[in-house]
């Protein structure tokens, strides 16, 4: 959904079809969504890999240099895996921070040059988990933690070579990953409860936003954390059952 609407925003902001490097392990559904695109005008090149390869990141970068310039990078790479923190294996807690943290630094890094050139902008997908605790996965929310502060890190350090760095924090949001857990009976309607706007998100909620960190309407927006999550990060008060202020 990410790149569908980047393409067509593309065209919508700059006049001309998107030039569009789309990055995953999943190299049948990068093909297809290729095609997609390229049948839409747009320009694609795949470059299936893991990022939890330090080495890929640079790759990934290398690949785009066959278009003209560097406009934007998405680094939207995400894991979980479920343990709770007593169970965890150091070799689970080190890929998920290889995916969510050292990948987008990598990412920046090998980019930096051709953003800095077109004044362009980053975006890191973290998650409303960075900023409250997930249980049970151990090093979920700590490396979307992290991500969280790489971003500000970025954004203090590239900001004066013209490049705008800013963090897209969904909250529950129905994806290939999360879709099974919401199947199972009564999931759903558990979740949407806890949400003010009573649905969970779609990945066209988060494209949308995607779409406003890019774009030009956000030239002034640096160094932000972007919550699209239903307003459910506001609901910890109305959570409690009776006012502290009406007695036990």
């Amino acid at each position: 959904a990410m790149a569908v609407r980047l393409a067509a925003d593309a065209l919508r902001w700059r006049g001309r079809p998107a030039q569009l490097v789309l990055a995953d392990q999943h190299a049948g559904e990068l093909e297809a969504l290729a095609s997609e695109l390229r049948a839409g005008g747009a320009e694609v090149l795949v470059c299936a890999g893991d990022l939890s390869d330090p080495g890929e990141p640079a790759r990934i970068v290398a690949a785009a240099s066959h278009f003209t310039g560097l406009d934007c990078v998405a680094s939207n790479a995400g894991m979980a895996i479920a343990a709770p923190l007593l169970d965890a294996s150091v070799d689970d807690w080190d890929r998920v921070f290889a995916v969510h943290v050292r990948a987008a630094w990598l990412l920046g890094r090998a980019a930096h040059r051709q953003l800095a050139a077109a004044r362009g902008c980053l975006v890191l997908t973290t998650s409303v988990s960075g900023s409250h605790a997930t249980p049970p996965l151990a090093a979920y929310s700590p490396s979307k933690a992290a991500q969280l502060m790489l971003m500000k890190q970025m954004a203090v350090e590239w900001g004066p070579d013209g490049i705008r760095v800013n963090a897209l924090s969904p909250g529950l949001t129905v994806t290939p990953g999360t879709a099974a857990a919401y199947e199972r009976a009564g999931a759903r309607a558990q979740r949407e409860a806890h949400i003010p706007l009573r649905r969970l998100a779609q990945a066209d909620d988060m494209a949308a936003a995607l779409s406003l960190l890019v774009g030009p309407d956000a030239g002034y927006i640096h160094g932000h954390d972007l919550v699209v999550d239903g307003g459910l990060t506001s609901t910890l008060m109305p959570s409690l059952t009776q006012p502290a202020w009406q007695g036990a």
